[in-house]
């Protein structure tokens, strides 16, 4: 191989496999190093003008201009795509680069930020017409998620609410990789761009930061009344008279909401909990109604400040983003039950942009066939050429599918042929922030940087990742509780509890458990699931757990007798704190009122209210105290004069407050003690 001269092509240095894999695609890659290996190699030049020409003994030539994408630059073999000789043209560039490097004893360049990229930089890259596209999307306000090289992604990486960028070369534009349809060079590259330039203005030296974009954004708003109404009607009425009675409220509420992603998602979840109990189902929970109108009435507050309408609201999000062709790896699965009627819940990882996507289906087992759940399930298929069964333990090629706002995917239903499902060894090793995390440091960290969730943009997989610990410790199984708990610690010894309780359509999902702690499939790698805390202690709840010998899905393991060899213990994190207590007590009581509404409201009700102020008091949540007292007067006005008292603004004051403290204590330490 001859030598590639003096003049350096920066833009190729940072073409790694995995950059490569998401510019071509992961069998072409890995089939370009094997050969390369193998010593099918070129003879590699640059000219002046950092042209690099490339020429295999085989009479193949590929020829490289400066500032070109590789789906651009020109190759003799005439393949429709990306080809292996440009894959392994780029490898053996950066290879040979680094070997000059060593031997002048000279560091290779490093990318320049993002941030470095001019406009002229820009229009180069991305044509005009999209150019002017992503003006428009940013004058309107947009938020994006700017994580720097480093901090736990593989390169600069911007993260818009319809797309993921990955920046590969810095500021050499083309090299960047956008998950939509146009893969480079499409507005949202440069959209990042912008992203990137403001994030260096408010904070140059922070891994991660959430930006906003846009002047316009400033007079985006929505009206509160509607929504307040709403709330006054689910207040006087309650869930228990049924959901018709604050229908036509729902209904204004979700007109006032049509350009409003967030709050739209939002209101759909607020039906489904009000017909919850009507159908008597056995999800229905009274508090979830006291976390959701929270969220709206946090949602209302913050969206009316100047320039954050469009983050907080959701204003202006694309209905759907068509995705380019996408390997997206099973991280877990989870099957919830509601008589006859089961949703199973798949969150994926797009490989390429370390981004976590959702797949939902929802299917039926006829109370009759109870016994045949697992067969039922077995042949249960989300589109052409995907059964359910095989994609919760594997990972899926998929074209022509279709990205929603909030992290769900929509595939194609064409042909099979437009979907694969191949098997997958869980080795997630190479994801990332904020998908996989390796310390309970980190875990904080991230949760610190988005500390209240209601003001985030709705994602249906928010509080899902992947843990990797550095030591798992036996586990132990809860007779009483009918769970199964093991401690997971990372590198500095810090703990992470891992809970699982039994449930009657996953029957073998404990068994699972034991399983992967045992050692029978090799060492426990991962554990994958949603995460919560409990007094400052991280807890997941498992949807799968990556062992060395493959991957567990609980919701779908068969039985192997593992739990009958499991000593019995019981999980004790260190007992709740006063304030801790008191906010929940606090959301039980607010509970009761919107199950019962004004109109049936237990007697009882305004004499609770009294000892839960004093007990706020006590606990320091002063604020709270005097809020609660505020909504209880309101409530026995209401009672008294139903014409003329508004109970809705009191009530979601007093609920977003309550929520801002909760997350607040979210962090708190707390001592655990071992099963």
């Amino acid at each position: 191989m001859s030598a590639v001269g003096a003049i350096v092509r920066d833009d190729l240095l940072h073409l790694s496999p995995e950059a490569l894999s998401h510019a071509a695609n992961a069998g072409i890659v890995k089939r370009a190093v094997r050969e390369l290996a193998g010593g099918y190699r070129p003879r590699l030049s640059v000219d002046a003008q950092g042209l690099l020409e490339a020429v295999f003994d085989d009479g193949v030539s590929c020829r490289w201009p400066a500032g070109v994408a590789i789906q651009d630059a020109r190759c003799s073999c005439n393949a429709a795509g990306v080809c292996r000789h440009r894959v392994i043209a780029a490898l053996a560039y950066r290879e040979s680069a680094s070997a000059q490097a060593e031997q002048a004893a000279a560091p290779l360049p490093v990318a320049a930020p993002v941030a470095d990229a001019d406009d002229a930089a820009l229009a180069r890259v991305v044509p005009a017409t999209l150019l002017t596209q992503a003006g428009l999307l940013r004058d309107a306000g947009i938020s994006i998620e700017v994580r720097q090289r480093g901090g736990g992604d593989p390169c600069d990486t911007a993260r818009l609410p319809s797309a993921t960028v990955r920046y590969w070369g810095g500021a050499a534009l083309e090299t960047a990789r956008c998950d939509c349809v146009r893969a480079a060079a499409c507005e949202h590259v440069a959209l990042g761009v912008w992203a990137f330039r403001a994030a260096r203005e408010q904070d140059a030296a922070a891994p991660q930061l959430t930006v906003r974009l846009g002047s316009a954004g400033q007079a985006h708003a929505v009206e509160r009344a509607p929504f307040e109404q709403l709330v006054e009607a689910i207040a006087r009425h309650g869930v228990s008279q049924g959901a018709d009675a604050w229908m036509q409220g729902l209904s204004t509420a979700r007109i006032a909401a049509t350009e409003a992603a967030w709050l739209s998602l939002l209101l759909a979840d607020l039906e489904t909990w009000g017909e919850g109990y009507a159908k008597r189902r056995a999800l229905y929970d009274a508090a979830q109604g006291v976390d959701l109108l929270a969220e709206l009435g946090l949602r209302l507050a913050a969206g009316g400040l100047p320039g954050h309408a469009g983050a907080v609201l959701g204003i202006g999000q694309a209905g759907e983003t068509a995705l380019d062709r996408v390997r997206l790896m099973c991280l877990g699965a989870r099957t919830q039950r509601d008589g006859e009627a089961r949703r199973t819940t798949l969150v994926m990882a797009d490989i390429d942009t370390g981004t976590r996507l959702v797949l939902a289906h929802a299917w039926q087992v006829p109370e009759a066939r109870r016994a045949d759940e697992a067969a039922i399930r077995a042949a249960e298929r989300l589109a052409p050429g995907v059964l359910l069964e095989a994609l919760a333990r594997g990972q899926l090629l998929a074209q022509q599918a279709a990205r929603r706002p909030d992290g769900s995917v929509r595939l194609a239903r064409a042909r099979s042929s437009q979907n694969s499902v191949l098997p997958q060894a869980a080795d997630w090793a190479q994801l990332g922030a904020p998908v996989r995390f390796d310390s309970v440091a980190a875990l904080r960290a991230e949760q610190l940087a988005h500390p209240t969730a209601a003001l985030q943009p709705r994602h249906a997989a928010r509080r899902f990742i992947v843990f990797s610990p550095a030591e798992v410790e036996p586990p132990a199984y809860d007779a009483n509780e009918q769970g199964v708990a093991m401690l997971l610690r990372d590198a500095q010894g810090a703990p992470l509890l891992v809970q699982r309780f039994h449930e009657r359509h996953a029957p073998h999902a404990l068994d699972a458990m034991a399983d992967a702690a045992s050692g029978r499939h090799g060492a426990l790698r991962h554990v994958a699931g949603v995460l919560s805390w409990q007094h400052g202690v991280p807890s997941l709840e498992p949807w799968a757990l990556g062992c060395e010998g493959g991957l567990l899905v609980p919701d779908f393991a068969a039985a192997s007798g593992a739990l009958g060899a499991l000593p019995l213990g019981v999980a004790r994190p260190a007992g709740a704190d006063p304030c801790t207590l008191q906010l929940e007590a606090l959301r039980q009581h607010l509970a009761t009122l919107l199950h019962h509404g004004l109109a049936r409201l237990p007697r009882g009700w305004a004499g609770e209210s009294a000892p839960l102020v004093r007990r706020l008091e006590a606990a320091g949540l002063r604020e709270l105290s005097q809020r609660l007292q505020a909504v209880t007067r309101e409530a026995a006005a209401a009672q008294a004069r139903p014409a003329d008292a508004m109970l809705a603004p009191a009530l979601l004051q007093l609920l977003a407050l309550r929520q801002l403290h909760e997350d607040a204590a979210l962090l708190d330490r707390g001592d655990y003690q071992s099963p």
